[in-house]
């Protein structure tokens, strides 16, 4: 009879250790997630801005239409720049905040 008490007692501490244990499991996994999870950047201005056009004028030399071409070309580069250089600052401040460890 004793040994009947002691195992079912057993059994119940067991049981009880077993779910704290499938709690703690599961309450990591959920703060692991919620840290790796990463924010989508503000996608900066200049990423989506779009190409000027260029129409010759009536009269216009070629060379003038293309030397706005080229100043055109110029400034979507210059935005390009900054899109990058403003992503580049987003995930390098992302990898400080997470040293380094970006699940992607």
């Amino acid at each position: 009879m004793a040994r009947a008490l002691i195992i079912l007692a057993m059994a119940v501490l067991l049981s009880a250790c077993q779910s704290d244990s499938k709690r703690l499991d599961s309450a990591a996994t959920a703060t692991g997630q919620a840290s790796a999870v990463t924010p989508r950047p503000i996608t900066p201005e200049s990423c989506t801005a779009k190409i000027e056009r260029v129409y010759p004028k009536i009269g216009e030399k070629a060379r003038w239409t293309q030397k706005r071409w080229e100043i055109v070309a110029d400034n979507r580069d210059r935005l390009a720049d900054n899109c990058g250089a403003a992503l580049d600052d987003y995930w390098n401040a992302v990898d400080q905040i997470t040293g380094g460890k970006v699940n992607g």
